[in-house]
């Protein structure tokens, strides 16, 4: 084969180069759908695809906005300011951060960084530090005593940064952030005062923890971190300037993710009380989704060594995703933790003996609305908390009956979601979808989220249950215009999807899938704005489901904020993917419609407008070498949106990465294209053209 001939092959197979990066499970059936329905069960489906039907030619895919705003304001981080009398939190779809009362009363409302997700008062009581996912650097805020109560003082940049999530701090002044899209730990030591700028000189270093960091504390004399995506704690110990050592480091991995944390000091150690999701594989060989109950797991670290203490399933007390939780040193030498549940009704208070080993006593629980992000233990018992599904604020005291809800005030905000999508936001991000679960053996108590953290992904790779297929799973938002959907596209619409989300949920339940929620029996639904005095109906809960999924767009992707150009190594990129991938990869506004492929000169303004609309896929099938097959005729090409958002890619998870994934891209002598397996001689892809696609990549 001369120069020529193998140009123009790759020029024609290269188009399937990317058929596999966001291959994945979808997100909960691997089986077909059942269209047919017993006697008992009205078939729904006419009704709702007449609805969804109605809604697509009423959309304008190329201006439907990210969802970064569109699900109301969003609190999704708090913290006592010192004395106790004020708070101050984080409104994530709001871009601001707000200073509140004791009863969650807003005082004052400031700009904060982008889609701000971190915050940290400083030890010392005089600062606080938020950062931003959207945002690249650390704004810094003084406390004041009298009102607006902070003032912004300065700002640490932090060029290259992008998607940072969290902010801690130290008592030597060191400050310390994570960010998800290159898996870093950042660690600043400030040199003096803000300039004339407002720029606050330090110097930094940067640690790879990979894994997609969302979460960092400083406690005592370690720095612990959340590594999401690998399913890890990573436990550091610090020297006499705070600087996080690798020497010394200990890992806490566990098979599925973790989603939140807290430690206390004990001696030259730590306890760490890890939330996350049952230590084991998740089976679906049992015709449901197996072994993926809420577990609280408490370890002691200490010279570079974690050692398991407890696992409880607190799944089996109604607590379920905790994402907000508290451990404390008791008096008596025990240890006392705080469980709250995401997606379940009530809270649970553990206490264990002093040496972790057992509970000291039965766990016990309490009513809470799902919905807890963040919270603040209050002195005299009980605690404060962030609640983004309510868009509301929680306090619970020890000496009252039941919570107070405190919804945000959001005047200037955009219109608040309808009644209809906040109860399909409870009914993805909750276990109202299948309250009868039971956790007996591999039975699970789960939610949406457990498998897809913020509607993402959490980097499993899962036993379908069918034959030798192992799967990762793939993001949920998007699904709009982006069907048929999931790998194997056997669901042609949201309608199906819907209906028989109902179903895989709650399978092996010994209950049925046709079923009404009552604000008596769930006292959220009242919360949500349903009435107490009427059921919400099956059909009712389907389109309340699909209105969600409908909305649930991808967040805007932070390497485009604040820019409208590519760069010449992006430019290089997209032509390359134009000429050899988006033949398989098109740029379409709705993955099922030729008709809204957009032309290359359109592609530069949609890929840096907020919500980057083009799906990149198709409704076609193809064959790419990543086996064994999800499907007779491969697999589905998927969407490219939110790449990095999507790790590890192809359907086995077999790339971790993106420069992995490039690498793996090889085609044979006669023009067939291989992701994955390709036979030796292959010829693969240039250094600069992976760089330069990479680059191009990373903006979808």
């Amino acid at each position: 084969m001369n120069r020529e001939e193998g140009g123009s092959r790759r020029v024609a197979f290269l188009g399937l180069l990317l058929l596999g990066l966001a291959l994945g499970a979808g997100c909960k059936r691997e089986e077909p759908p059942a269209e047919a329905t017993s006697a008992a069960e009205p078939d729904p489906l006419p009704e709702l695809r007449a609805f969804e039907a109605e809604r697509r030619a009423a959309t304008d895919f190329a201006a439907l906005p990210p969802s970064d705003a569109a699900f109301g304001a969003d609190p999704y981080a708090i913290a006592a300011l010192p004395g106790g009398e004020r708070f101050v939190a984080l409104l994530r779809g709001r871009d601001v951060i707000v200073v509140l009362d004791a009863s969650m009363r807003e005082l004052a409302r400031l700009p904060a960084p982008a889609s701000p997700s971190g915050l940290v008062v400083t030890p010392e009581g005089h600062s606080v530090l938020v950062v931003g996912e959207r945002g690249d650097g650390i704004t810094r805020f003084r406390i004041q005593d009298a009102a607006p109560y902070l003032t912004p003082s300065g700002r640490f940049g932090l060029d290259g940064m992008r998607a940072l999530r969290d902010v801690a701090a130290g008592p030597e002044g060191v400050v310390y952030a994570v960010e998800e899209h290159e898996g870093r730990l950042v660690t600043l030591w400030p040199e003096g005062e803000e300039g004339p700028d407002g720029a606050i000189a330090a110097r930094r270093e940067d640690a790879s923890i990979g894994g997609g960091p969302i979460h960092v504390e400083r406690v005592g004399s370690f720095v612990v971190v959340d590594a999401l995506h690998a399913h890890a704690l990573v436990v550091r110990p610090v020297d006499e300037a705070g600087r996080a050592l690798s020497a010394g480091e200990a890992r806490i991995v566990h098979d599925g993710p973790i989603w939140s944390f807290s430690a206390v000091p004990d001696g030259e150690g730590l306890f760490v009380l890890a939330g996350g999701v049952e230590d084991r594989p998740l089976d679906r060989r049992g015709g449901f989704f197996g072994y993926v109950d809420s577990f609280v797991f408490l370890y002691r670290v200490e010279r570079g060594a974690a050692r398991l203490l407890s696992a409880v399933n607190v799944g089996e007390l109604g607590v379920v995703t905790p994402k907000a939780l508290h451990l404390a040193k008791e008096k008596d030498g025990t240890l006392a933790a705080l469980v709250t549940g995401y997606g379940g009704e009530v809270s649970a208070r553990l206490v264990f003996e002093a040496s972790g080993a057992s509970l000291a006593m039965p766990a016990k629980t309490s009513p809470l609305v799902p919905g807890t992000r963040d919270l603040v233990r209050l002195p005299g018992g009980g605690f404060v908390g962030a609640n983004p599904l309510l868009d509301a604020f929680v306090i619970v005291r020890s000496d009252e009956p039941h919570e107070r809800i405190v919804p945000v005030v959001d005047r200037d905000g955009p219109a608040p979601p309808s009644v209809e999508a906040r109860l399909g936001e409870a009914l993805f991000f909750t276990n109202l979808m299948a309250p009868e679960n039971g956790t007996e053996g591999a039975h699970s108590r789960f939610t949406c989220e457990t498998c897809h953290f913020e509607g993402y992904v959490d980097g499993r790779i899962h036993h379908t249950g069918r034959g030798e297929v192992r799967v990762v799973t793939k993001p949920l938002l998007g699904l709009f215009n982006n069907r048929p959907h999931f790998s194997r596209a056997l669901d042609p619409d949201l309608s199906s999807v819907a209906h028989a989300e109902f179903r895989v949920a709650g399978a092996e339940s010994g209950h049925s899938p046709w079923f009404s929620l009552d604000a008596r029996t769930h006292p959220v639904l009242a919360a949500l704005g349903r009435s107490e005095a009427e059921p919400t109906h099956p059909l009712a809960l389907r389109r309340a489901l699909m209105t969600f999924l409908m909305g649930f767009s991808h967040r805007q992707n932070p390497s485009t904020v604040g820019r409208s150009a590519f760069s010449a190594l992006e430019r290089e990129g997209a032509k390359l993917f134009e000429a050899r991938c988006e033949g398989c990869h098109e740029a379409r506004l709705s993955a099922d419609e030729k008709g809204s492929r957009l032309p290359f000169e359109r592609w530069e303004s949609l890929v840096f407008s907020p919500a980057g609309p083009i799906v990149w896929a198709s409704n076609e099938y193809q064959k790419t070498g990543v086996v064994p097959y999800v499907h007779e005729r491969g697999a589905r090409v998927p969407s490219l949106r939110r790449l990095a958002k999507k790790r590890p890619y192809l359907t086995s998870g077999a790339a971790k990465d993106l420069a992995d994934l490039l690498t793996r891209a090889h085609w044979s002598a006669e023009g067939v294209f291989f992701h994955d397996g390709a036979p030796e001689g292959a010829a693969g892809l240039e250094a600069r053209e992976r760089e330069a696609l990479r680059a191009f990549l990373d903006l979808l």
